[in-house]
C-alpha cells in the first residue's frame, strides 16, 4: 500500500513537472540555445517523458485497481497519455503541440490524485491499514 502511495506521489509530481515543461517551453524557447537548453525541445526528451510516466502510471493505477477495484485513475491516465502521444506523432512544430501536451500531463497528474483519493476512502485500505498501522 505504502508502495502504490510512492508511485502517486512519484506520478503527481513527475506529471506535473511534464505540464509545467510543456507550457513553460514556448514562452522560453528563444532563450534555452542561449542557455545550452536547447535539448529539452527534443522529441527523445517527449519519448523519455512518455514512457517514464507510464511506467510510474501503470505501477500506481494497477495496485490502486487491485485496492480499491475503481478503473477511473487507469481511465483519466490512458486519456492523458493519448492526448500526450497524439500531440508528439501529429503536432509537432505546431503551435498548440507543447499546450496540448500540458493538457495531457495534467490529467495523468489528476489521474494519480483521484487514484490516491480513491485509496484513502476504501474500505480494503482501510481495514489494511488499522491491522497494519499504515495508510494506503
Amino acid at each position: 500500500m505504502n508502495a502504490t502511495a510512492s508511485l502517486d506521489r512519484l506520478g503527481t509530481s513527475a506529471s506535473m513537472l511534464c505540464a509545467i515543461h510543456c507550457a513553460a517551453l514556448p514562452l522560453a524557447l528563444a532563450a534555452l540555445p542561449a542557455f545550452g537548453l536547447a535539448w529539452l525541445d527534443s522529441e527523445w526528451v517527449d519519448w523519455t517523458m512518455v514512457a517514464l510516466a507510464t511506467c510510474v502510471a501503470l505501477g500506481a493505477h494497477w495496485k490502486g485497481l487491485l485496492l480499491h477495484k475503481r478503473c477511473l485513475p487507469a481511465g483519466v491516465a490512458a486519456v492523458g497519455l493519448l492526448t500526450i502521444v497524439t500531440a508528439i506523432l501529429l503536432l509537432n512544430g505546431s503551435a498548440q503541440h507543447h499546450y496540448i501536451q500540458a493538457s495531457g500531463a495534467t490529467l495523468v497528474a489528476g489521474s494519480h490524485l483521484l487514484n490516491r483519493r480513491f485509496c484513502r476512502t476504501c474500505h480494503t485500505c482501510g481495514s489494511e491499514s488499522q491491522n497494519q498501522k499504515s495508510s494506503c
